[in-house]
């Protein structure tokens, strides 16, 4: 058997092919799943379609395309909508004989709608300061184990607040 040389510092040709297997992502099977999704199918329920890619191909797409990953994020909060109607539907079908059934089954279904549209159906968190005593922790950072940006970065904030400290309009008032 002989083997062919090929020289180091040979360019690789303009006519070179992509390493690995080509995608099969279409912008008519982006719209389909999204569509699914929005009639309230999750992932794996899209993905058991033999017709549709692999959980794996969806989330390398959601990685590979911005523009893909945003439709599914819209998608997700309207697939909360859809659970959302499940969830009143589920509780006018509730009698004294399902009632502990169908409470389990609609914490579940509240549970992954807040999850998937957190900012609009997620637990709204209220913050409130009382009280006179306010603590301060001081922290010692080495700017020499900093990386140029940064060092620069520090400083800029470190000149932000000195100038904030020291504003000439507070001294004349």
């Amino acid at each position: 058997m002989v083997k062919k040389h090929v020289p180091a510092n040979k360019p690789p040709s303009a006519s070179a092919r992509p390493v690995g297997r080509p995608s099969s992502y279409t912008d008519e099977i982006a719209d389909i799943i999204c569509d699914r999704m929005i009639n309230g199918e999750n992932f794996s329920h899209i993905c058991a379609d033999p017709m549709m890619p692999s959980r794996a191909a969806l989330y390398r797409w959601r990685a590979s395309r911005p523009d893909f990953d945003a439709r599914c994020a819209r998608a997700r909060e309207a697939l909360a909508d859809f659970l959302l109607d499940k969830i009143e539907a589920m509780a006018d079908e509730t009698t004294e004989l399902n009632v502990n059934s169908q409470r389990l089954k609609i914490s579940t279904a509240q549970w992954r709608a807040e999850k998937m549209a957190p900012r609009t159906l997620g637990p709204r968190v209220n913050t409130e300061i009382t009280g006179s005593m306010v603590s301060v922790q001081h922290t010692t950072i080495d700017v020499r184990q900093l990386d140029a940006a940064a060092r620069d970065a520090f400083k800029q904030a470190l000149l932000s607040a000195r100038t904030i400290e020291h504003d000439p309009n507070e001294e004349q008032a």
